[in-house]
């Protein structure tokens, strides 16, 4: 049985690669449950956070590098802060596209069971972003 630090590592690969179809294979579409803080609040059903995400992050925050900075591990759930690097690409929190490269800190939480992720908690830096992208006054 892989890891929880494996089922997140190959989470993230398909994610970022929109390699949607092979998601199943890590995350319990029926069973999941997330919350995007800021963004979605609390959702059921991994197809309505797939589109949450294509549809909130990935279409307005474009050509995502995502770099490991902490990782806490248990039996079942995982703890990882990230650096993610974007293109400001669509509008973003009532800001047009403005095609800057931003930065922010995120915060993901995770638990597995029989191999498959069934809850997320996810916190980003939403505020550090919008102070990325905002016009210069």
């Amino acid at each position: 049985m892989a890891t929880p630090l494996e089922v997140y590592r190959r989470f993230q690969r398909y994610l970022l690669a929109g390699n949607f179809t092979s998601l199943p294979e890590v995350v319990d579409v029926e069973a999941y449950t997330e919350n995007c803080v800021g963004l979605t609040g609390w959702t059921t059903g991994f197809n309505t956070a797939l589109k949450n995400f294509q549809q909130g992050i990935a279409s307005v925050l474009t050509d995502m590098k995502m770099t490991e900075q902490d990782v806490l591990e248990g039996q079942d759930t995982l703890v990882i802060r990230s650096r993610i690097e974007a293109t400001h690409s669509g509008p973003f929190l009532g800001v047009p596209p403005t095609g800057r490269r931003v930065a922010y800190d995120a915060l993901d939480m995770f638990r597995v069971r029989e191999g498959r992720i069934v809850w997320r908690f996810l916190l980003c830096d939403w505020l550090g972003v919008l102070r990325q992208i905002q016009p210069t006054q």
